[in-house]
C-alpha cells in the first residue's frame, strides 16, 4: 500500500492512476489558516497558527505520497486556496512549491493561482510568489466600504484593497482576479455598481461576484436571525446581478460563468475545469478531489488531519449522476452544454429516456425565455442565470 492513501483510495489506485493520465491534472491545495475568522465563515479554517508547521509538513507529505502514487502525473492548473494562502512565509512557500515540482510535472502548467488577503501581503511576499512561478493571484476584497467590510469581520481596509491589487500588478501578476460580495447587510445596488467599477478601472483581468452564503451556523447569522441585521430580499439581490450583467461588460469583464467575469484571456482555467468535470486533485483539510468516476473529501477537522487521522468522504458516481452532472455544472457557464455531445454519451450508457427528459424541460424552458438553443448547444438565458438554482435542480 502507498504510504498516506486511505484504504478506499488505495485500493483504487490502478483506476486513480489511469484517471490522472489520461489528461493533465489539476492541483488544490488547502491553506487552513486566518488571522481572523471572517463573520460569515463556514469553511475549514483556523486561527490556531501553531497548526502551522505540522500542516505544512503533512500537507508537503501529501504532495511527496500522490505524486509517487499516481506515477509523477502531468498537472496544468495549481491552485493555492483556503484560509490565507498568503499566511504562508517565503520559505514555507518556496518548500512547498519545491515539493510540487518534484512529485508532479509541471511542464504543461498553465496557471498556478494563490489566493490572498489584502491585509496579509507586502511588496517583498508578493515578489517572492511571483519569483517562485505564481502567475495568477486572487484577492479577497469583498467590498470597498470600510463600514461593510468591517460587519463581515476583514481585517483590511478599502484603501488598503486597493493597494494590494497595485502591489501585485508592481511586482509581474498580469493576471489578478478580485472577489465581490453581494447582499451583505446595509449594502446598496449603488456601491456594488461602484465597487465594480472602481476594481474593473484597476485592470485586473477577472472578477469573481459571490452571493454571501448564511445556512450554516456563523456569527452574522447570529446576528440576523436575533434581528439585529437584516438581509437584501432576493429582488434586490437579483437587482444587483442584472444590473453587472449590463455595467461589467462595457468595462471589459464579460461573463463567462454565474458568478464570474473576464477580459478576454482571463478566464479562471482552474476553476473551468471544475464546471467541465475535467480531473481534479485535492490535498488538505476538506479539500475535494474528482478522478474518473470517484470522488472525496478530506476531514474539516484540522487537528485530526494534521495527524493524518480523520473520515475521508468517499463516493463512486454511478453512470446516471455522472452524467447529470454535464449540465448541472455545464450550464453554469455562458458557453452552455453541447447537447448532442451529451445524448451521445446517454446512448452509450443506455440512459437516453434520462437525458430525452431533460431537453423536453430545457426546450420548454426556452418558451419562457430561460434557456437559448442554438443547434444542439443549449445555454441559459441572462434571466435564466438570474434563476438557475431552480432550473439546475431538475439534475440533482
Amino acid at each position: 500500500m502507498t504510504p498516506d492513501l486511505p484504504p478506499p483510495l488505495a485500493e483504487r489506485l490502478p483506476a486513480l492512476r489511469a484517471a490522472a493520465h489520461g489528461e493533465p491534472l489539476g492541483l488544490y491545495l488547502h491553506i487552513p489558516f486566518c488571522l481572523d475568522r471572517c463573520t460569515y465563515c463556514s469553511f475549514a479554517t483556523t486561527r490556531d497558527r501553531d497548526l502551522q508547521p505540522a500542516t505544512i509538513r503533512r500537507l508537503t507529505a501529501q504532495v511527496r505520497a500522490w505524486g509517487e502514487a499516481l506515477e509523477r502525473p502531468a498537472v496544468d492548473t495549481l491552485y493555492l486556496g483556503g484560509g490565507t494562502p498568503s499566511l504562508l512565509s517565503p520559505g514555507e512557500l518556496a518548500a512547498l512549491t519545491a515539493a510540487l515540482r518534484d512529485a508532479f510535472d509541471l511542464s504543461p502548467l498553465v496557471e498556478a493561482t494563490f489566493e490572498a488577503n489584502p491585509g496579509t501581503v507586502d511588496l517583498g511576499w508578493l515578489q517572492g510568489a511571483r519569483d517562485l512561478g505564481w502567475d495568477r493571484v486572487s484577492l479577497g476584497v469583498q467590498a470597498l466600504d470600510d463600514a461593510l467590510l468591517a460587519r463581515l469581520g476583514r481585517i483590511h481596509g478599502a484603501a488598503q484593497a486597493l493597494e494590494a491589487l497595485g502591489l501585485a500588478e508592481q511586482v509581474g501578476f498580469r493576471r489578478r482576479s478580485a472577489d465581490l460580495m453581494v447582499g451583505i447587510p446595509g449594502q446598496s445596488l449603488s456601491k456594488v455598481i461602484e465597487d465594480a467599477r472602481a476594481l474593473a478601472a484597476t485592470g485586473i483581468d477577472h472578477l469573481s461576484i459571490y452571493l454571501l452564503d448564511l445556512d450554516k451556523a456563523c456569527p452574522l447569522r447570529a446576528e440576523i436571525d436575533a434581528g439585529r441585521l437584516a438581509l437584501p430580499s432576493e429582488d434586490e439581490v437579483a437587482d444587483v446581478f442584472e444590473a453587472l450583467q449590463a455595467e461589467l461588460p462595457p468595462l471589459g469583464l464579460v461573463p463567462y460563468e454565474i458568478s464570474n467575469y473576464a477580459r478576454p484571456g482571463g478566464e479562471s482555467i482552474h476553476n473551468t475545469r471544475y464546471w467541465e468535470r475535467r480531473p481534479y486533485l485535492g490535498l488538505g483539510p476538506s479539500a475535494a478531489s474528482q478522478m474518473g468516476a470517484f470522488r472525496w473529501t478530506e476531514t474539516s477537522v484540522i487537528p485530526a488531519w494534521t495527524q493524518g487521522r480523520g473520515r475521508l468522504d468517499f463516493q463512486e458516481l454511478g453512470a446516471a449522476e455522472a452524467l447529470a452532472e454535464i449540465p448541472l455544472l455545464g450550464l453554469r457557464l455562458h458557453r452552455g452544454v453541447d447537447w448532442g455531445a451529451l445524448r451521445q454519451k446517454a446512448g452509450d450508457l443506455n440512459l437516453r429516456p434520462l437525458a430525452d427528459g431533460w431537453e423536453a424541460r430545457l426546450r420548454a424552458l426556452a418558451m419562457e425565455g430561460l434557456t437559448v438553443w442554438e443547434g444542439d448547444r443549449v445555454r441559459l438565458s441572462p434571466r435564466g442565470m438570474l434563476m438557475s438554482n431552480g432550473i439546475l435542480e431538475m439534475f440533482v
